[in-house]
C-alpha cells in the first residue's frame, strides 16, 4: 500500500522541495485514478444517429430477431405475410443506464419515425413500441396485443424489468386500451402504466379541446416522428409525436415525473423497436431513421432519406454504368422522344394538370391506379362484374392481380352531379382519414374518366342488405352497425386534426364488411372545416330524406345536420321503412307518424317485425333507440344531440335526453312558417328556397320526414 512507503530527504536538500515531492509522490497516483475512473463512465455513454439503416456501420451495430429484419434503406419489424407473429431490432452493444456508484439513472433521449401499414383487408394493425430490454433477443409468443415486448410468461412480474413506449393503434380490452390511436409507458406490463390519446400538443391543457390545445396524430398508415426523452435530474420522462417530420411540439404528449428507473433498470440495457402480428398477413411496420444519446443531451436530429442513399459507391461500377449509359445515350434519346410524342399525341384531356394534382393530393393519401390495371383488374368493367349503380355512375368489383386485394371501383359517368370537383374532395378528403369505421379508400384514376378505388365490402351496402333481407340482420348486428357509424361521426366531427361534415349519410353510404361492420364512404359531398371555425355558406347538398330543414335555408352544412341524417339512418334500421316513406290512411311521414306514436307510447308498433320475432330481450334498448332517431330528427337544430352523446347511449354509457313533446313539434313546425311569412326575410327565404326548389308544403313534409 502507498501509506507504507517512505522517501528519505537526500543530505542537503531543502526540505520545502522534499515535501513537494512527497506530495506529488503520494497525491499524482490517485489523482491518476480517478480520471480513469471518469474517461471509464464517459466511455460508456452512447451517441448514435441512422438516417437509414443500409450502411455497413448500422447492420453491424443493429440486430433483428424473429419476423424482423433490413429492407434496403429501412428496418421492417413484421416480415410480408407473417401471422401470429413479432419481431425486435436492438443496437446490440449495452447502454449504461444507472450510475454504477449511485444507482441513480442517467438521461438519455431518443427519437425516430416510423410507419404503421395497416392490413389491405382491413385497417386493423396492433402498434408497434420503443424498447429498453434487459437482454438481447426477441419474445417467443410475443404476438397481436403484446406488441412484441412481452408474452403471458413475462408480462406483469417485476423480474422482467423491460420499459416500453408504444404506439398502439387496436384497442385490446383485455390490456384495458383507452382506445385504437394511443401513446402508452408500460412497465413490466403490457396494461400501460400511462397513455394518453395519440395527439400533436400546443399547449400545455392535458385535454384537446379546440384547435388551441393541439389535433389528433393518427398513426395507422401515416409516418410519424416520435420523441422520447428522460431528464434524470427532474426525474421527467416526456413522449411527444407529429405528422410533421423535424417539427417537435411544443408541449410533450406524456409528460411523467412518478417513475423509479432506480428499480426497474439494470445497469446496462439495450434499447430498440418491437411490433407485432395477429392473424392478418400483410400488416407491416417500418422505421426509417433513429438517433440515440445517453450522455444528457438531446439525441440528433433524424429525417427521411430515398431509398440506398446511403449506400457506398463503387468506383469501378460507376465508370462501368458512365460508360455504358454514354455508349446508349443517343439510342435512348430517339426511342424515348418517339415514345413520348407517341404517347402525347393519343393522351386524353385530363381534368386537372398534373401540378393541380399534386397541389391537390400532396402526402398522406391513395395511390394513383393506371386505367389499364383497373380495367384489367375488372375484366374490361364487364357487366357480370358490376355491383351496382346511381346517379354517379357505376361501381365494379375487381382483383388486382399483383396482390390479390378485392377492390370495388366507382367509375363516375360524365353525366353525374360528381363532377371534378367533387371528386378531388373525395379523393383529398377521405384518404387522410383512418378509422375502423370508414370505408378504406386506395386509390384513384382520372386517365380515362374518374374512377376511385375501395376496398371491396362482401356484404355491399346497408340499404341492400336492410330493405331487401331485413332478415340477415339481428337487432345486435344492426346497433353494432349505428354505433360504427356514430363512432365514424364522432372522429370526423371531433378527433381528427380537421373538423369534417359529411353532408350526405345514409343507408346506401354505409357499406357493410366481412364480418358486418359499418363502414361510412362517398366523401364527395364532405366539407373540411377548423374545430374553431364556424362553416361557409354552401350549396344546399344531400339527398332528399335525409337533409336537415334549416340547411335549406341557411345554406351551412354542420355537425347537427350531419346528426339530423343520422337520426334518419337510425329509424330507417330500427323500422325496416324508407326514411320518406308515407305511412298509414292519412299518408303521414315517417316522423310525423313516429311522433303520434310517441305521444300515445306506442312505438313498438314502428319497429321491424323481424327484430320483434327475434329480439324480444332487447325490446327496451331497441325503443331508447328508435327514440334517439326520432330525437335527432327534431326540427329544432338546438335540440338534437351532439354525436359525443349520441354515441355515449349507442354504448349504454349515457342515459336518453328527455324528449320533447309532440305539442312542441308542432310548435317548433308553427313557428318556422311564421318565419317564413315575415316580410321582413320572406324575400331573402324565398330565393333560398326557390334555389332550393322547396315550397311551404315541401317544408312541411320535410319536416315530417325527418
Amino acid at each position: 500500500m502507498l501509506h507504507h512507503w517512505r522517501i528519505v530527504r537526500p543530505e542537503g536538500m531543502n526540505r520545502k522541495i522534499h515535501s513537494f515531492l512527497r506530495i506529488i509522490f503520494f497525491v499524482l497516483p490517485l489523482l491518476v485514478l480517478n480520471v480513469s475512473r471518469v474517461v471509464v463512465c464517459q466511455s460508456q455513454n452512447t451517441s448514435f444517429s441512422y438516417n437509414g439503416f443500409d450502411s455497413a456501420e448500422a447492420r453491424a451495430q443493429i440486430t433483428c430477431y424473429h419476423s424482423a429484419s433490413f429492407q434496403g434503406n429501412n428496418l421492417l419489424l413484421t416480415e410480408i405475410g407473417a401471422v401470429q407473429a413479432s419481431g425486435r431490432c436492438l443496437y446490440n452493444k449495452p447502454i449504461q443506464l444507472l450510475d454504477p456508484e449511485t444507482r441513480t439513472p442517467l438521461s438519455f433521449s431518443t427519437q425516430f419515425i416510423f410507419l404503421i401499414r395497416p392490413s389491405t383487408n382491413s385497417d386493423l394493425a396492433d402498434g408497434i413500441a420503443f424498447v429498453i430490454a434487459p437482454t438481447l433477443g426477441g419474445v417467443n409468443g410475443s404476438n397481436q396485443g403484446f406488441i412484441g415486448i412481452f408474452n403471458n410468461e413475462t408480462n406483469a412480474k417485476a423480474s422482467t424489468r423491460t420499459i416500453a413506449v408504444e404506439f398502439d393503434t387496436y384497442k385490446n380490452p383485455e390490456h384495458e386500451d383507452m382506445d385504437d390511436n394511443h401513446v402508452g409507458i408500460d412497465v413490466n406490463d403490457i396494461v400501460s402504466y400511462a397513455a394518453v390519446s395519440s395527439a400533436y400538443r400546443t399547449s400545455s391543457s392535458p385535454i384537446i379541446r379546440s384547435a388551441t390545445d393541439g389535433y389528433t396524430v393518427s398513426m395507422k398508415n401515416a409516418v410519424v416522428h416520435a420523441w422520447i426523452d428522460f431528464d434524470a435530474s427532474s426525474n421527467q420522462l416526456n413522449v411527444s409525436v407529429s405528422r410533421d417530420l423535424g417539427v417537435k411540439p411544443t408541449y410533450p404528449l406524456i409528460s411523467n415525473s412518478s417513475l423509479n428507473l432506480t428499480d426497474l433498470l439494470n445497469e446496462n440495457m439495450y434499447v430498440g423497436f418491437s411490433a407485432s402480428t395477429g392473424p392478418l398477413p400483410t400488416v407491416l411496420y417500418y422505421v426509417y431513421a433513429w438517433s440515440f444519446s445517453s450522455n444528457g443531451r438531446l439525441a440528433a436530429n433524424v429525417s427521411m432519406v430515398s431509398e440506398n442513399s446511403n449506400n457506398s459507391t463503387n468506383k469501378l461500377g460507376v465508370i462501368i454504368g458512365v460508360i455504358l449509359g454514354s455508349l446508349g445515350f443517343v439510342l435512348t434519346l430517339v426511342i424515348s422522344l418517339y415514345v413520348f410524342h407517341r404517347r402525347k399525341s393519343r393522351k386524353p384531356n385530363r381534368y386537372f394538370s398534373q401540378d393541380q394534382w399534386e397541389w391537390a393530393l400532396q402526402d398522406h393519401v391513395p395511390q394513383e391506379f393506371s386505367y389499364r390495371e383497373l380495367a384489367k383488374a375488372t375484366n374490361n368493367f364487364s357487366e357480370k362484374n358490376r355491383l351496382g349503380s346511381g346517379g354517379f355512375g357505376e361501381v365494379f368489383k375487381g382483383t388486382i392481380a399483383h396482390s390479390g386485394v378485392s377492390i370495388a371501383v366507382k367509375k363516375i359517368s360524365s353525366e353525374s352531379k360528381q363532377g371534378a370537383k367533387e371528386f378531388v374532395s373525395e379523393v383529398t378528403t377521405i384518404g387522410r382519414l383512418r378509422h375502423r369505421n370508414l370505408a378504406p379508400l386506395l386509390g384513384w384514376s382520372q386517365e380515362k374518366g374518374l374512377l376511385l378505388v375501395y376496398e371491396l365490402m362482401p356484404h355491399g351496402s346497408l340499404d341492400q342488405v336492410l330493405f331487401s333481407h331485413p332478415e340477415q340482420l339481428s337487432w345486435d348486428q344492426r346497433l353494432n352497425i349505428l354505433s360504427g357509424v356514430a363512432a365514424a361521426l364522432l372522429y370526423l366531427h371531433e378527433e381528427n386534426e380537421q373538423k369534417i361534415v359529411h353532408r350526405d349519410i345514409k343507408a346506401s353510404n354505409v357499406m357493410l364488411d366481412s364480418q358486418m361492420n359499418a363502414r361510412l364512404g362517398d366523401f364527395g359531398l364532405a366539407r373540411l372545416y377548423g374545430h374553431d371555425a364556424a362553416p361557409n355558406t354552401t350549396n344546399v347538398a344531400g339527398t332528399w330524406g335525409y337533409m336537415a330543414p334549416e340547411s335549406f335555408f341557411t345554406r351551412k352544412a354542420t355537425e347537427q345536420t350531419d346528426v339530423f341524417s343520422f337520426g334518419a339512418l337510425i329509424i330507417e334500421v330500427v323500422t325496416g321503412r324508407r326514411i320518406n316513406s308515407m305511412v298509414g290512411e292519412e299518408s303521414c311521414s315517417l316522423v310525423e307518424w313516429l311522433w303520434n306514436l310517441q305521444s300515445r307510447n306506442a312505438l313498438s308498433e314502428a319497429i321491424d317485425l323481424s327484430l320483434l320475432k327475434t329480439s324480444q330481450d332487447s325490446s327496451d334498448m331497441i325503443q331508447i333507440v328508435l327514440q334517439l332517431g326520432i330525437l335527432c330528427c327534431f326540427p329544432d337544430p338546438k335540440v338534437r344531440p351532439f354525436i359525443r352523446r349520441v354515441v355515449q347511449i349507442l354504448n349504454g354509457d349515457s342515459q336518453l335526453p328527455t324528449m320533447p313533446s309532440a305539442e312542441s313539434w308542432s310548435s317548433f313546425l308553427f313557428s318556422a312558417f311564421s318565419y317564413l311569412s315575415d316580410d321582413t326575410t320572406s324575400s331573402a327565404l324565398t330565393s333560398n328556397a326557390k334555389s332550393a326548389s322547396l315550397d311551404v308544403k315541401a317544408f312541411v313534409d320535410l319536416g315530417g320526414a325527418r
